[in-house]
């Protein structure tokens, strides 16, 4: 122990310029986590007194039917949308990686990254004109198309039958951003003799694809399933901007609930316990995952 303080005291230059990073991952970081874990044993309004209930919070969210709905809710847009943001980038990538010259790879590149300078909300807006049930894009296409009558309305985002369909199309095609630009990295690493030998043995594209290819981004992968499922389980924009958890309770996710029992019930303590819950599903989902690719990889 000794030792350990003479090495520090050493180093005391060093770690006096990091202490600004270690106090803002404390204070920013880790405290609110940790205060929301506790806060989950009261029944605190952020405001006035917290009164210690011990699991009461956690009995009631288990007896809470509109959380217990929101969870299936939550994994009929979580799946798809994880399936098409690790399999459409790997896919555009593909293309872009067999084409011969730079110079369009390094086009393709740029158009690709062009989506992300546009926010986040603003796309949303955007699907929100498209998804205007008498004058949006969609309801004029079908109508140009033949597929709906002229005086046709169609609620996308109104209909039960309809809304979570409609949340997983938005982003189509599915392309923009830099998760093509990752899956280009792993296949710029591979080697161009390995590929060269898999030619003259008379590899197909598609056994190439699966023997070569998908193994050396196996770790994109393992990225995309492991972030996606985090930032999937925890976003409720599209809630917040276009549909407030509508029709009904249809679009309610666990993250919403949160959101609305905080900030529009008032019922801070409930809303982490709300968050209790998500951290310790999000966190065993994404073991689970990452231990599944890992074994996968190593197989």
């Amino acid at each position: 122990m000794r030792t350990l303080y003479a090495e520090i005291w050493k180093s005391r230059k060093a770690y006096l310029f990091l202490s600004p990073l270690f106090v803002g991952l404390l204070v920013f970081c880790y405290f609110p986590p940790l205060s929301g874990i506790y806060h989950s044993f009261f029944d605190w309004d952020s405001v006035g007194k917290a009164e210690f209930i011990g699991w009461g919070n956690y009995r009631e969210l288990f007896r809470d039917q509109v959380f217990l709905n929101s969870i299936p809710t939550a994994f009929l847009i979580l799946i798809p949308r994880l399936l098409i943001g690790i399999v459409v980038p790997l896919i555009m990538a593909e293309m872009i990686f067999s084409v011969t010259k730079k110079k369009m790879q390094s086009i393709y590149r740029i158009l690709i990254l062009l989506p992300i300078v546009a926010p986040g909300v603003v796309s949303l807006l955007i699907w929100k004109f498209i998804y205007d049930p008498t004058s949006g894009l969609a309801i004029g296409l079908m109508k140009a198309f033949g597929l709906a009558e002229p005086d046709a309305v169609i609620h996308w985002l109104g209909d039960p039958g309809l809304v979570i369909l409609s949340i997983v199309f938005m982003g189509f095609p599915w392309i923009g951003g830099t998760s093509v630009l990752i899956y280009m990295a792993g296949l710029m690493n591979i080697s161009t003799e390995v590929i060269e030998s898999a030619q003259l043995d008379g590899a197909s594209v598609w056994r190439r694809i699966w023997s070569i290819d998908i193994p050396h981004v196996m770790g994109q992968i393992r990225f995309f399933l492991i972030f996606g499922i985090i930032s999937g389980l925890q976003d409720f924009g599209i809630q917040i901007v276009l549909t407030s958890g509508g029709p009904g309770y249809s679009t309610y996710v666990p993250g919403y609930y949160m959101y609305i029992e905080a900030f529009t019930a008032g019922r801070m303590g409930y809303a982490s316990t709300i968050g209790t819950v998500m951290f310790a599903a999000i966190f065993l989902l994404s073991l689970l995952a990452f231990r599944m690719m890992k074994s996968d990889s190593n197989t």
